[in-house]
C-alpha cells in the first residue's frame, strides 16, 4: 500500500484537483478543509475528509496523530488579496497561526515531508524575471507578508527537524470553478453569452501576470509530494514563464467568444498596492521533476469557457 498523504485545503480550487490525482495514483489521502470556498469534498474510496479549520490546533493534532501521514501538502490559506487587506487579522490568523499549528503537530509526530503552497508575490517587485535562487524576497502586501512569514516559519521547522520540504511559489493559477473573485471569474461574471457585445469594469488593465492552469499546478504539487524523499528545503516557481496583461486576457476572451468586449476603468477596483509585472522562471521545477506543462493560456481560457457556459470554442 502506498503512503498516506494529508492535504489541507483539499476541497479547494487547487486542492480538489490534487486530491483526485493522488487518489488516481493509488495514494491514501486525508483531506482537511473548512469548506469556506463552498466547493464540495472529493468523494472517492481512498479519500477521507474532515471539515476542520487549521486554527483548531487540538483537532488538527488529533488527525495528524491518528493517520501519521508520510507527507502533508499545506494549501489551506486565505489567498484572495483584497480579503487579506480588508480582514488582516483573519488572514494572518489562518495563514500564520494555522501554519504554526500544523508545523507543531508535524514535528510532534515526525512527519517526513512537507509541500507548502507559497506565492510568487513574495518576490521583490523590482526584478523582471523572478528566480527562486537569485531574486530577493520582499513582501508587497498583507497576503505576500503572510506567505513570507510562513516561509520563515518553515525554514526554522526544517532546520529543527531536517525534514524534506518543498516551498511551491504559486503564480496566478486559473481554471474552471474558481470560487474566488480573481480576475478571470470577475471578467466572465460581467459577460452575458447571449449578448453580441460586452462591457467589463476592471481596475489596472496594464498589470501583467504569469497565468498557469490549475491542472498544471496540481500536477507539479503531486510530483513534489510523491518524489523520492530528500532532506533539505527547496523553493520552486509554479508558473509558465509567460505573462499577459489584463487587457490582453480580455482580448483573448473576446476572440474565443467571438464578441467585442469593451473595458471601463472602475476606480474602486484599482488596488492600492499592485505590482506592474510578475513573471517567474520555471526551469528549475520542470527540470528537477522531469516534466512539462500541458496547458497554454488559450487552452486554459477555452477550458474555463467550456465549463462555465457549456461553450464550444
Amino acid at each position: 500500500m502506498k503512503h498516506t498523504i494529508l492535504v489541507t485545503g483539499g476541497a479547494g480550487f487547487i486542492g480538489s484537483r490534487l486530491v483526485r490525482m493522488l487518489s488516481e495514483n493509488g495514494f491514501q489521502v486525508v483531506v482537511i478543509d473548512n469548506l469556506t470556498s463552498n466547493l464540495p469534498f472529493v468523494q472517492l474510496p481512498n479519500v477521507t475528509n474532515y471539515n476542520l479549520d487549521v486554527r483548531d490546533a487540538s483537532a488538527l493534532d488529533e488527525i495528524i496523530g491518528t493517520y501519521k501521514p508520510y507527507c502533508i501538502v499545506h494549501l489551506a490559506a486565505i489567498h484572495h488579496v483584497p480579503t487579506c487587506e480588508i480582514e488582516r487579522n483573519y488572514a494572518l490568523e489562518v495563514n500564520v497561526i494555522g501554519t504554526e499549528n500544523l508545523l507543531l503537530s508535524m514535528e510532534k509526530y515526525k512527519v517526513s515531508k512537507l509541500i507548502f503552497a507559497s506565492t510568487g508575490a513574495v518576490y521583490s517587485p523590482d526584478f523582471p524575471i523572478l528566480n527562486e535562487d537569485e531574486t530577493p524576497v520582499d513582501p508587497f502586501d498583507n497576503y505576500s507578508l503572510s506567505k513570507f512569514t510562513n516561509e520563515k516559519q518553515i525554514r526554522f521547522y526544517q532546520q529543527r527537524t531536517e525534514a524534506d520540504v518543498c516551498i511551491a511559489r504559486l503564480f496566478n493559477t486559473i481554471g474552471a470553478n474558481d470560487p474566488n473573485a480573481h480576475l478571470i471569474p470577475d471578467i466572465l461574471r460581467q459577460i452575458d453569452p447571449e449578448e453580441s457585445h460586452a462591457i467589463v469594469k476592471l481596475g489596472n488593465i496594464k498589470s501583467r501576470r504569469d497565468y498557469i492552469h490549475v491542472e498544471d499546478t496540481a500536477n507539479l504539487l503531486m510530483l513534489m509530494a510523491t518524489s523520492p524523499p530528500k532532506k533539505g528545503l527547496k523553493a520552486y516557481n509554479v508558473c509558465t514563464s509567460v505573462e499577459y496583461s489584463v487587457e490582453e486576457i480580455v482580448q483573448k476572451i473576446g476572440v474565443l467568444m467571438n464578441k467585442p468586449i469593451s473595458i471601463e476603468i472602475d476606480p474602486e477596483k484599482i488596488r492600492k498596492y499592485d505590482r506592474i509585472s510578475q513573471i517567474g522562471n520555471n526551469q528549475k521545477v520542470l527540470t528537477e521533476f522531469n516534466t512539462q506543462l500541458f496547458f497554454t493560456i488559450e487552452d486554459a481560457l477555452k477550458d474555463i469557457l467550456a465549463k462555465m457556459y457549456d461553450f464550444q470554442t
